[in-house]
């Protein structure tokens, strides 16, 4: 098959539209889009089902956990305060909480919350990742809408310091670690530095690792709404393959 160069957004409707472009490059539209497409160029793709992609923003630090002993008088924009050093918040690794990431995202999928969190509407989420770039503190990632448990910090303040600025930060306790290897799973969660990370590669963390956790940073399902729309969604469309070709999708 020849090799087909697709341009970038909305040059690519157009590549589909006259080349062998492939159908499955649209993340807006997502898998919905994509089938439709290939039933009006009279194509198959795979019946294996992608599961979504939804931004998840890795804080918990907001106004009524986190110290803000004072208040940002300068540009609305998270980098230029960063870049000033002029945040409200004490935590230096915390969402400085000037939305850049809802500036950012055109799908108006990410709103801050009355406390000063941004929250995604996981129905609107696209995994475009325009957030991610916008956050000067790399305190968004995309990640499988199924997957909720993670430790939602990225502090590596020593945990003596970092309790004292945010009541919800990792102190590197090693309590979900430990859980993780009394249940010979040792690779599900890891410490690097002073913070717990639960493994991204395997996704294989269990919401109980977080049952002891002295601060909740250890959670499940945080800064996300209308998750349970999207999984019945999946589900429903899972079932709908096994209908049509009698098999389990991928």
């Amino acid at each position: 098959m020849r090799r087909v160069r697709v341009p970038f957004l909305c040059g690519y409707a157009e590549s589909v539209a006259k080349t062998e472009a492939p159908v499955t490059l649209c993340v807006v539209g997502g898998e919905e889009t994509s089938r439709m497409l290939a039933r009006i160029k009279g194509i198959r793709i795979s019946d294996e089902i992608k599961e979504k992609l939804i931004a998840i923003v890795f804080c918990q630090g907001d106004s009524e956990a986190s110290a803000l002993p004072g208040k940002y008088k300068g540009i609305p924009d998270c980098g230029a305060a960063v870049y000033s050093q002029d945040v409200a918040k004490r935590c230096k690794y915390g969402c400085v909480g000037l939305g850049s990431c809802v500036a950012a995202c055109v799908f108006d999928a990410i709103q801050v919350s009355p406390t000063g969190i941004p929250v995604v509407d996981a129905v609107k989420c696209t995994a475009c990742g325009k957030c991610v770039a916008a956050c000067p503190r790399d305190l968004i990632e995309l990640h499988p809408v199924s997957r909720e448990v993670y430790v939602y910090c990225k502090s590596q303040d020593a945990g003596v310091i970092a309790r004292k600025i945010c009541k919800k930060a990792c102190i590197a306790c090693r309590i979900c670690v430990k859980a993780a290897a009394t249940d010979e799973n040792p690779d599900a969660v890891r410490l690097e530095g002073n913070l717990a990370v639960v493994a991204t590669q395997t996704y294989t963390a269990k919401s109980e690792y977080g049952a002891k956790c002295p601060t909740d940073s250890y959670a499940e399902g945080r800064n996300v709404i209308h998750r349970d729309r999207v999984l019945e969604s999946l589900a429903k469309r899972k079932e709908e393959v096994i209908e049509s070709t009698g098999r389990s999708p991928k």
